[in-house]
C-alpha cells in the first residue's frame, strides 16, 4: 500500500478482458489508483490522441486487444504526450487468451502488494566485452546511488542458473546485448518457453516458490517486433507471469542510445523512481530516435522495489568469475 497521492489509470480494454484483470484492478485501488475504465469493440482506439486529447490526463494508461496487434502497430512509443506537455507511460497487453490475462493480472498484483522496501537491481547481459562494459557501468551508478546490483551476466552465470536468478523476486531486471523477436542471443539463446513451466510454476520439492519482477528491460534489438513469430518475447514476460511489465524494442536500435537508456535507468532508480512508468520517463534520453522503436508491454504503473527476502535469495544464486574478452574498439553500430 502507498501513502502517496492518488494516482490516475486508464485503462482500455474488451468487456471481457476486463472481467479477466478483476485481480489487478482491485490491488490497483488499493494501492491508491483510481482506475477509469472505458471498454471498446472492435478495433482497439487511440490511445495517444485520447490522452492528447482530456483536459485531464492520467498518470499513465494501459491498451489492452487482441493478439491479432502488434506493439508497432498500437501504440506510438512508449509514452504519449498531453496539452501541458508532460510524458504519459502507456503500456499494451495482448490477449491471446483469457487465461493468460487473468495470470497476468494475477502476478502483476503479486507484485503490487509485495512489500517494496528494498531497491535492487539485476543486470543480465551478453558474454561480448561492449556489453560488459556497459553493466559494469551499471553496477558502478547503482552502488554510488546506494542500490544493490546483482551482475548475472553471462560471464558469470549460466542459463539456467539465470533462470532461477530472474525467479528471485528482485524489483527490476535490465539485459543489454544482441536481441531477437523470439528472444535475447545472450546465454546461447533465451526463450519465452525457458521461462514458460519453469520460473512459473517452479519445483516445490526442491526450490521455493519463484517470485516475479516488478518489471524485465531488454535493451537491445526487436524482442517487442512481431517478425516471424505469433507473439514477441517482451509480450510473453508478462503473460507467462515472469514481471509485472516488460520492455522492449519493436526494431533495431542503436548500442550508444541502449547505453544512455542504461545509464539513466540505474540513475532515476537511485533517484528514487518506484513504479516502471515513473522509472521510463525519468531515464529516457532527450533523442526523439531513442524512442521510437521501444514499447512498455503490462502494468506502466508496476512497482520496482522488492522485499527483504527477494534480496536473500539472490544473494543465493551462485555465479562464477570467468577470464574477460579483451577490450575491443568502440564503434557505432546497430546491435541486433
Amino acid at each position: 500500500m502507498t501513502d502517496g497521492p492518488r494516482r490516475h489509470l486508464l485503462l482500455c480494454a474488451p468487456a471481457i478482458a476486463v472481467d479477466a484483470l478483476g485481480e489487478l484492478v482491485a490491488a490497483w485501488r488499493d494501492d491508491a489508483v483510481d482506475v477509469e475504465i472505458r471498454t471498446y469493440d472492435g478495433e482497439p482506439p487511440n490511445l495517444a490522441a485520447l490522452i492528447a486529447n482530456t483536459a485531464s490526463p492520467p498518470d499513465a494508461a494501459l491498451l489492452v486487444g487482441s493478439v491479432r496487434r502488434a506493439p508497432a502497430t498500437v501504440l506510438p512509443g512508449p509514452f504519449a504526450l498531453t496539452r501541458g506537455g508532460p510524458r504519459v507511460p502507456v503500456g499494451w497487453l495482448p490477449v491471446r487468451d483469457l487465461s493468460a490475462v487473468r495470470r497476468f493480472a494475477s502476478v502483476a498484483a503479486r507484485v503490487r502488494r509485495r512489500a517494496q522496501s528494498r531497491r535492487a537491481l539485476a543486470l543480465f547481459g551478453q558474454w561480448l566485452p561492449n556489453y560488459l562494459r556497459v553493466t559494469d557501468r551499471m553496477r558502478i551508478i547503482a552502488g554510488d546511488g546506494g542500490l544493490r546490483a546483482f551482475r548475472w551476466t553471462g560471464d558469470a552465470i549460466t542459463r539456467e542458473s539465470m533462470l532461477d536468478a530472474v525467479g528471485c523476486g528482485v524489483g527490476l531486471g535490465l539485459y543489454v546485448g544482441h536481441g531477437r523477436a523470439m528472444g535475447w542471443v545472450g546465454y546461447h539463446g533465451v526463450r519465452s518457453h525457458h521461462f514458460d513451466g519453469g520460473i512459473v510454476a517452479g519445483d516445490a520439492q526442491d526450490n521455493p516458490p519463484p517470485e516475479p519482477m516488478g518489471a524485465m528491460l531488454s535493451l537491445c534489438c526487436r524482442t517487442a517486433s512481431r517478425r516471424r513469430v505469433g507473439l514477441s518475447f517482451t509480450e510473453a514476460l508478462p503473460l507467462l507471469g515472469v514481471a509485472a511489465a516488460s520492455f522492449g524494442s519493436i526494431g533495431d536500435t542503436l548500442h550508444t542510445d541502449n547505453t544512455r537508456w542504461a545509464v539513466g535507468v540505474c540513475t532515476a532508480l537511485a533517484a528514487g523512481a518506484s513504479t516502471v512508468g515513473d522509472l521510463l520517463v525519468r531515464a529516457a534520453p532527450t533523442s526523439p530516435a531513442s524512442l521510437a522503436s521501444y514499447r512498455l508491454i503490462g502494468d506502466p504503473l508496476a512497482p520496482i522495489g522488492c522485499d527483504d527476502a527477494a534480496v536473500t535469495r539472490a544473494e543465493r544464486i551462485r555465479t562464477f568469475e570467468s577470464t574477460r574478452m579483451p577490450a575491443m574498439p568502440r564503434v557505432e553500430e546497430h546491435v541486433a
